[in-house]
């Protein structure tokens, strides 16, 4: 009988050089490397990720439509500088995105999901308490890309995986805008944590609104 052949891989030199670039330049922007505001000349991305001015332009145009990036036309491209004024709006919009990948997965969480998410969230307690922000914004992270996880939602998931980075850069550049109580956000994560190995998902939620100011 013939031997069905393998699926060919159908990525082509120019579409891998183009995903390079728009990756390093995202790293770039998410690690600090390249600052808020940076102008973004083409020449000088050239010399530094050693490609042509096509993929980089391409990796600027899907960088802007996340929001990391802003351009004007016939002008340049810079990093984008996110408005303290919007801080608020911006953390109300991961609140939103937070409960509802909660009230999709707690339905589903084992006991050791449940551990395990508690261990995350009081691991963001411990961050606050160090008032790293770096630190609280990777431990926030990690709790929120597993509650999305759990909620085995694959649209939901796509869309978070699409904005949420742009989201929580916005947070961390404007966050002292935010006049949070770095104290009261910790002890939201231990009320969080508590709720959490309790199974009182009502509690749950209501904590996680309140660390999202959505209540």
């Amino acid at each position: 009988m013939p031997i069905p052949r393998s699926p060919e891989n159908t990525t082509t030199p120019r579409e891998l050089v183009r995903e390079r670039v728009y990756a390093q330049l995202k790293e770039a922007i998410l690690s600090g490397v390249l600052l808020p505001g940076e102008r973004l000349d083409e020449a000088e991305l050239r010399g530094w990720l050693g490609v042509s001015g096509t993929p980089i332009r391409q990796a600027l145009h899907t960088l802007s439509l996340e929001g990391l990036v802003e351009t004007a036309p016939q002008s340049h491209s810079a990093v984008i500088a996110p408005r303290p004024e919007e801080a608020r709006d911006t953390l109300q919009t991961i609140g939103v995105l937070v409960t509802g990948a909660t009230i999709l997965a707690l339905p589903h969480l084992t006991a050791e999901d449940r551990t395990r998410l508690a261990a995350q969230a009081r691991d963001v307690t411990v961050q606050h308490h160090s008032g790293d922000i770096p630190a609280i914004t990777i431990a926030a992270g990690a709790y929120f890309g597993s509650i999305v996880q759990a909620c085995a939602n694959p649209v939901f998931m796509q869309v978070v995986a699409q904005t949420g980075p742009s989201l929580s850069y916005h947070v961390t550049v404007t966050h002292r805008a935010l006049d949070s109580d770095l104290g009261e956000l910790a002890e939201g994560y231990t009320e969080l944590s508590a709720a959490l190995l309790d199974g009182d998902d009502e509690r749950v939620i209501d904590v996680t609104k309140r660390i999202f100011q959505l209540a």
